[in-house]
Formats: C-alpha cells, sequence, structure tokens
C-alpha cells in the first residue's frame, strides 16, 4: 500500500500518546493518488460506495495522514491548513494514517462550482480508544464558524467492538454556492482532534424525488449494522424516486444540515456509555419530524434514546428491557392487519425468517399496518406501525435483524413502500 511505505520510510510511528517522527513530516511529502487507485490503497471508501447520494461521483479524495493535498491541478482541490499525520501502530488501510491537531484539524476546500450539488464526506477513529470527542464546523471566510456537526465520539461501534465512522455532510445552503469551503475538526475532548479521510461527492446526474439519509454507525452486538444499512439501502433504491444515502454518525441528528434530506431511517441502537448522544440530536430529530418530514425507525431503532424519556412519544413505542425480547429467531408469518393504508394497500400476508420482536412497550397513538402471533404465548404483537400526531410521518417496524430478513421480499415491499410515504411520495407498488 503506498501510502504505508511512504510513512514507513519516513520513519513516522506513534508510542502511547506521544508521536515521533523522523526529519520529514509526511505531511510536506505530497502522495499522488488517483480516485481509480481507492481500492489498492485500502481506503474504507469504493468510488461507488453504498454510502454514497444516488447520482453523485467521487470528485476529490484525501487520505489525511499520507496527503496534504489531492494531486496537484486536480478540481476541486482539497488542502490542509493545520495539522499534522500520523500512523496508529497496528492499525491496516488508510484508517492507519490520519491527520490531527491538539486544537482543530483545518482544511480548505478550493475550486467549487457555484452551480453543481456537493456533499462531503469524511472517516474518522478514536484509535487509541482516547475518549475524543469532536465537532465539526463550516466557515466560507475563515472568520465565522457554524457547527453542522455537534461533539461527538469520533468512532462507531460494531459487534462491541470500537471501529472508524464515516459520515456524510451536505453543502446545503449556505454553502451551496460558494467557491471555497473551510472545514474544522474540533477537539471538544481528550488529546486531539483527529481524521483519517476526506473526500468530496458531486451530482452528476438528475436530482431525484426525495432525498432519504439512512442514520447508523452502533448497535447491539448481533446486529451487523454494517451489512444491513447497505441491504436497506438496495431495497430503498428499487424505487427510483428516492436518492439514498448512508450515514455511520448518529449525531448527525444535532445538526443543521439535517434540513437537506426529506426522511431519514434509523437504524441503530445507542448506548450512552460508548457513543453518547447530546440533546441537540434529540431535539433535532424531533423537530425534523414536527416541520413534516419523515422518520423510518427499523429493528431494533426502538431502543435508541433509551435516555430520552420523548422518545416513545416519537416512535411510538420503544424496547422495555423488562420485558421478554423475542421469540427464538425463526420463520413466522407477518399478516397486514391494515389493508387501507397506502404503505399497506394491496400488500399481502408474507413470510420472513426473522426475530418476532415481543418488547415493546408504551401508550403513544399508532396505527397498527403488520402483526404477527408468537409461538411462545400465542399473542398478537405489532410489527410495524404509524405513530400519530407527530408533525410528520413515522413508521416503525420491528422486523429487519439481518440481511437475510432484509430480503424477503414482504420485507423489502413494506420497508421501501413505507419510506417513500415518510418522505411524502405517494405510495408505488
Amino acid at each position: 500500500m503506498k501510502f504505508i511505505m511512504a510513512t514507513a520510510l519516513l520513519g513516522l510511528y506513534m508510542v502511547g500518546s506521544a508521536v515521533v517522527s523522523a526529519e520529514t513530516p509526511v505531511a510536506q511529502q505530497p502522495v499522488s493518488q488517483t480516485l481509480d487507485a481507492l481500492s489498492e490503497n485500502d481506503s474504507t471508501i469504493q468510488p461507488n460506495d453504498p454510502i454514497f447520494p444516488d447520482g453523485y461521483q467521487l470528485v476529490a479524495y484525501l487520505n489525511c495522514g499520507a496527503q496534504q493535498r489531492t494531486p496537484e491541478n486536480a478540481t476541486p482541490a482539497i488542502t490542509l491548513v493545520s495539522g499534522d499525520s500520523y500512523i496508529v501502530p497496528g492499525a491496516g488501510g488508510a484508517v492507519a494514517a490520519l491527520a490531527r491537531d491538539a486544537t482543530e484539524v483545518v482544511y480548505a476546500i478550493h475550486g467549487l462550482n457555484p452551480e453543481a450539488d456537493y456533499v462531503l464526506g469524511f472517516t474518522w477513529w478514536d484509535a487509541d480508544d482516547n475518549n475524543r470527542m469532536q465537532s465539526v464546523r463550516f466557515s466560507v471566510d475563515s472568520e465565522s464558524w457554524e457547527s453542522v456537526l455537534p461533539p461527538t465520539r469520533p468512532a462507531a461501534y460494531n459487534n462491541d467492538a470500537l471501529t472508524w465512522a464515516r459520515a456524510l455532510l451536505p453543502l446545503a445552503a449556505p454553502y451551496d454556492a460558494i467557491e471555497t469551503l473551510r472545514v474544522a475538526f474540533v477537539n471538544e475532548q481528550g488529546p486531539n482532534a483527529v481524521v483519517s479521510e476526506l473526500w468530496l461527492l458531486e451530482r452528476v446526474a438528475p436530482a431525484r424525488n426525495k432525498r432519504v439519509l439512512i442514520v447508523t454507525g452502533d448497535d447491539y452486538a448481533g446486529h451487523d449494522w454494517r451489512a444491513t444499512a447497505p441491504e436497506l439501502a438496495a431495497l430503498l433504491r428499487e424505487d427510483d424516486r428516492l436518492e439514498v444515502s448512508i450515514t455511520e454518525c448518529p449525531a448527525f441528528y444535532g445538526s443543521p444540515l439535517l434540513r437537506h434530506y426529506d426522511a431519514t431511517v434509523l437504524h441503530f441502537k445507542n448506548y450512552e456509555e460508548r457513543l453518547p448522544l447530546g440533546r441537540e440530536c434529540w431535539d433535532g430529530v424531533t423537530d425534523h419530524v414536527a416541520a413534516g418530514n419523515g422518520l423510518v425507525l427499523v429493528h431494533f431503532g426502538c431502543g435508541a434514546f433509551q435516555d430520552w424519556d420523548g422518545f416513545v412519544n416519537l416512535a411510538g413505542r420503544v424496547w422495555n428491557p423488562a420485558l421478554r425480547a423475542h421469540d427464538p429467531h425463526g420463520a413466522f408469518t407477518v399478516r397486514i392487519a391494515d389493508e387501507e393504508h397506502p404503505v399497506t394497500r394491496g400488500m399481502t400476508d408474507f413470510e420472513i425468517t426473522d426475530e418476532l420482536y415481543t418488547c415493546l412497550d408504551g401508550d403513544a397513538p399508532i396505527t397498527v399496518l403488520c402483526d404477527a402471533v408468537s409461538v411462545v404465548d400465542n399473542e398478537t404483537y405489532p410489527m410495524a406501525f404509524i405513530v400519530e400526531n407527530t408533525g410528520g410521518r413515522v413508521f416503525h417496524s420491528v422486523l429487519g435483524h439481518d440481511v437475510v430478513a432484509l430480503q424477503a421480499p414482504g420485507a423489502r415491499q413494506l420497508h421501501r413502500r413505507a419510506t417513500a410515504w415518510a418522505a411524502g411520495l405517494d405510495v408505488a407498488p
């Protein structure tokens, strides 16, 4: 791998939280890297990555630890303004190299076309598990800065293990008609601010009717969101009216850029002790729905925001750990309980191999669309429902334990139709 070879030759390494470098820092040694070489260099993304919004193309990529700027004469160009480059011992791939600074890592993005649509993406990682908290800020003049991502852990968790996270920040107004943007990764807690990769996406196809963001990045160990989130994106993309993308940063619910999306899919179960979310995230998702936008909750999304008492009013029903969790994983029939609602009109009962949840609690007004009968107690439990009195369109389904469950034709149809409905579209077959 080119960037690892280059940094190794320069003798850069890290011991604990101290960094030792050779005479010339890596940041002063630009590494020519084309977009076609992403897979060769073990980047966390691919040229047509499932996390990218539909209709966008990768136009700039920077390995923040191995490059000071994108290749010469490239437009748009990403340039490091402040920060140094480091290698994380024992790590592999693009996230082994990162930029960091005690206060903030700053980049300038030049050559933006004011007539184009862009989305900025990045990868970050609290690789040495040093309890970092970071925020992200945008500026158009280097003087006034706006927080576009509230303080959060620069990490994700999968299979109960700390891992890197990839996030998307759409350049929505007032950042949608500028030529230069400055981006700061700000240290809010811990030894320094870090970022591993930075990339820019540009729209190259006509805009679709509605924008949908799948929000993931943490869950119970038995839920492999790195597999199920792309599967969710794939089934939603079967409706070509939806522009679908994925972020692995639940704190995006606290971003003012949330207004860019017509609906979001809550596909995570956060744990306060490892991925805390501030009140601004709770308020952000509520305000977004109250403004008339859509929300779709999938599977263990019923367990998100456990420390927020008001979550039940948005989710309709929430996980109660005092109740029996679910039937043994296996096949069962999902019955269409409401044949008149736009989401389920014309649908028929379907078979699925999944977890039949029996752990939901709450008394918020809901309309049950689908249900199933437990083989354990012979009781009927809701599998999908609409939450009333939220101001927007909220659909909640506990189906979707794994990729196999999401590949069931009935489940695919249900989630696809429900997301289109939540985004404000007429439901397609």
